[in-house]
C-alpha cells in the first residue's frame, strides 16, 4: 500500500470523522515544497502522526516509538506512512542515521522534540537530543502547532469522537549559533527554543512549559 493512498486516506476520514467545519488548517504556504527540512511538532493526541502526514503538502518521515514496530501488521503500515523507529530516551546511533540521511537526500522528517505524547496536552520540557538533530542536521525548521487531537483519541479511547482541531505551520527558520548574552547554546537550549517556535502558534492553554510573550496585539 502506498504512502500517496494512506496520506489521501486519512485525509478522506478526517473530513468524515471531524467533519469539514472543525477542522482548521493554516500556514500550509509556509512549506517549503522541495529541499530538506526539520518539521518540529507538539503531540498531543494519537491522531497526530496521521494528521501531519495527511495535510502537509508534501511527503514527511516520521521518527516513530519503536513499540510502534513489534506487531506484523502495524509495523507493515507504520513502515508504508514513512516511519522509522527509535529507541525513546537513548541516543539511537541508527535512528539518528536514517533521519540524516533522509535530510540530506532533501526529504523532510517530523521531530516530537518532547519525545512522547503529552499527558495534559500542555507542552512538556524538550528532550536535549532533539536540539542535537536540529542542529547537526543543518536543515532549515518548521515549526508545527497541533491542538484538539487529545479530543478525538486519547489515551484510553478505543474510537474518534468529533471534536474541534487545529493545525498551524509556521515559517522556516534556522537556529542561532548563540544566546542573546553571547555564550553557546547546549542541545538542551536549542531544543527549548524549538518549542518556543512550536509555543507561538499554540493557544495559551496549551503552551505549557513554553509560555510564549505575548504580542502587542494580543495585550490589548
Amino acid at each position: 500500500m502506498s504512502y500517496f493512498f494512506l496520506t489521501r486516506l486519512a485525509r478522506l476520514l478526517t473530513l468524515i470523522i471531524l467533519g469539514g467545519s472543525n477542522f482548521h488548517l493554516r500556514g500550509v504556504e509556509n512549506v517549503p515544497r522541495q529541499g530538506s527540512l526539520l518539521i518540529v511538532s507538539n503531540h498531543v493526541g494519537a491522531v497526530d502522526p496521521p494528521l501531519i502526514g495527511a495535510w502537509t503538502p508534501r511527503p514527511v518521515w516520521f521518527m516513530a516509538k519503536a513499540e510502534l514496530f513489534r506487531g506484523l501488521f502495524l509495523r507493515w503500515l507504520v513502515r508504508s506512512y514513512h516511519a522509522f523507529p527509535v529507541i525513546r530516551h537513548s541516543p539511537d546511533r541508527k535512528a539518528l542515521r536514517r533521519a540524516f540521511d533522509l535530510l540530506r537526500q532533501g526529504e523532510a522528517v517530523v521531530l516530537f522534540p518532547e519525545g512522547h505524547r503529552s499527558e495534559d496536552a500542555r507542552l512538556q520540557r524538550a528532550e536535549p537530543g532533539a536540539g542535537f538533530v536540529a542542529r547537526r542536521s543543518g536543515a532549515p525548521i518548521l515549526a508545527l502547532g497541533i491542538w484538539g487531537t487529545e479530543k478525538v483519541l486519547g489515551r484510553r479511547g478505543r474510537f474518534p469522537r468529533r471534536a474541534p482541531v487545529s493545525m498551524q505551520f509556521g515559517r522556516p527558520f534556522q537556529l542561532p549559533e548563540r544566546q542573546p548574552d553571547g555564550s553557546a547554546m547546549d542541545h538542551q537550549q536549542s531544543a527549548d527554543y524549538l518549542m518556543m517556535k512550536i509555543a507561538e502558534l499554540l493557544p495559551l492553554e496549551y503552551q505549557g512549559e513554553y509560555p510564549a510573550p505575548i504580542r502587542s496585539s494580543e495585550a490589548v
